[in-house]
């Protein structure tokens, strides 16, 4: 034992020395001291700025005036959307501190808005804890404040134009005709003052190129105008979803032979058509074609005429050329005049007895129709000439409301002839009975 304390007293003995070196205990207060520094910059030490994106928005017009008054707010864009509104915030505190969105609460500050028109609210942020006041110092709010459009909900429709950016440039031999919206008409809503001064509602068409088909364009930008041409970011048009397609039709250019078409042909003239004369004989248009139509020479019908119109003493017929909606005319025609040969026809009046009429529809009647006088019809001259009586018929149609007693019905009057027809329109007498 007496020999290992004397072989520990050394190595306390050297400790001891070391212990009262006075350079060794200038390198340990020197370390201590740095250590005292390090945690005391890190407690108390350098500030720190932070953003914090995203921070939600709180809104409440509840009990305000304007909630009182019916004084909707109405907001420019999804940004300044009061319900779903998120700001950017930046603040300044210790290094060690720890704040996010959570930390902070950000109002929409209201109460003041009790007249219609645009008003810039103010947004205050601030924490949501009073515990947390005194970790930060708030430096800035983007954005700090949001407009918003106070007035009562108004929607009106409006009958949709467009408008294009641009010319149309087509190839030769092509033509563009005018734009056409998908919708005529649009709603637009909105704070009730800005909808009262819309003047006009334009789907805008950028056009660009050069455009060799029918071409649509989808989406396309909608915008209520007012009478100085300024829209406003508070209108709202189609509840938001306007869905306005446009499109530019692109016709090709031709020759055209302009025609017409029969109604109520006789057999005999399906196979051989009257010969038709039309004026203008050509004109110079475009329209709608094949890609592998020619481009000279076309027949396009210009009108219809029906047999029951025509007759040696009215054969011609005049079609405004305002008419031909999916027609472009270059030309200068106001109109086209058709004129069918019935040279070698005679027209004959005949008297059509009323026993040769039949009932339609006579399930609940019996009918008794009186004779039709002064029945024209129209034929080859040698033909007409030799028609009697007996060569008609007629079908009047009961209607479905008919009731007892003397009625004056429509009646359709035939020729047992095909090379034969009944000029104009009559009607019979009629006496109905119940069954």
């Amino acid at each position: 034992m007496k020999e290992n304390k004397a072989a520990a007293e050394p190595k306390n003995g050297r400790l001891h020395a070391l212990l009262r070196d006075r350079r060794v205990l200038m390198g340990i207060s020197l370390l201590l001291a740095m250590v005292v520094w390090l945690v005391l910059a890190v407690i108390n030490g350098d500030t720190q700025v932070i953003s914090i994106p995203g921070v939600p928005v709180r809104a409440d017009f509840s009990g305000t005036v304007a909630e009182e008054l019916d004084l909707r707010p109405f907001w420019a864009s999804p940004r300044t959307d009061p319900y779903s509104l998120t700001v950017n915030v930046v603040v300044r505190c210790r290094r060690y501190e720890n704040i996010t969105a959570d930390t902070l609460e950000a109002v929409l500050v209201t109460g003041n808005e009790y007249t219609a028109g645009e008003h810039s609210l103010a947004i205050r942020v601030s924490a949501k804890r009073e515990a947390d006041r005194d970790r930060f110092e708030l430096v800035s709010v983007t954005p700090g404040s949001i407009p918003l459009y106070f007035d009562h909900y108004k929607s009106l429709d409006f009958g949709l134009t467009t408008e294009a950016v641009g010319e149309a440039e087509v190839p030769e031999g092509y033509h563009a005709e005018d734009l056409i919206p998908s919708k005529k008409i649009v709603s637009v809503s909105g704070p009730a003052r800005l909808v009262d001064a819309v003047a006009l509602v334009k789907a805008e068409v950028r056009l660009e190129g050069v455009y060799g088909e029918t071409t649509v364009f989808r989406d396309v930008p909608v915008y209520p105008v007012d009478r100085n041409g300024d829209t406003s970011p508070y209108l709202t048009v189609e509840d938001g979803n306007p869905g306005v397609n446009v499109t530019l039709p692109v016709w090709r250019r031709a020759t055209l032979l302009p025609s017409v078409y029969f109604d109520n042909v006789p057999g005999a003239y399906l196979a051989a058509p009257l010969r038709v004369t039309v004026t203008p004989g050509t004109v110079n248009a475009a329209l709608p074609l094949p890609e592998d139509s020619a481009t000279e020479d076309l027949r396009y019908d210009v009108g219809k005429i029906d047999f029951r119109a025509l007759s040696p003493a009215n054969n011609r017929f005049t079609f405004p050329a305002r008419d031909l909606k999916e027609l472009r005319l270059f030309d200068e025609v106001e109109a086209f005049t058709a004129v069918v040969d019935l040279d070698g026809f005679a027209a004959a009046r005949l008297t059509l007895p009323g026993a040769q009429v039949d009932a339609l529809q006579n399930d609940q009647f019996t009918a008794r129709f009186g004779d039709v006088s002064n029945v024209v019809v129209v034929g080859p001259a040698e033909v007409v000439n030799a028609l009697t009586p007996l060569d008609l018929a007629g079908e009047a149609e009961l209607p479905a409301d008919a009731r007892p007693g003397a009625a004056r019905l429509p009646l359709a009057i035939r020729v047992n002839r095909e090379d034969c027809w009944v000029y104009g329109e009559y009607t019979v007498q009629a006496r109905l009975t119940e069954e």
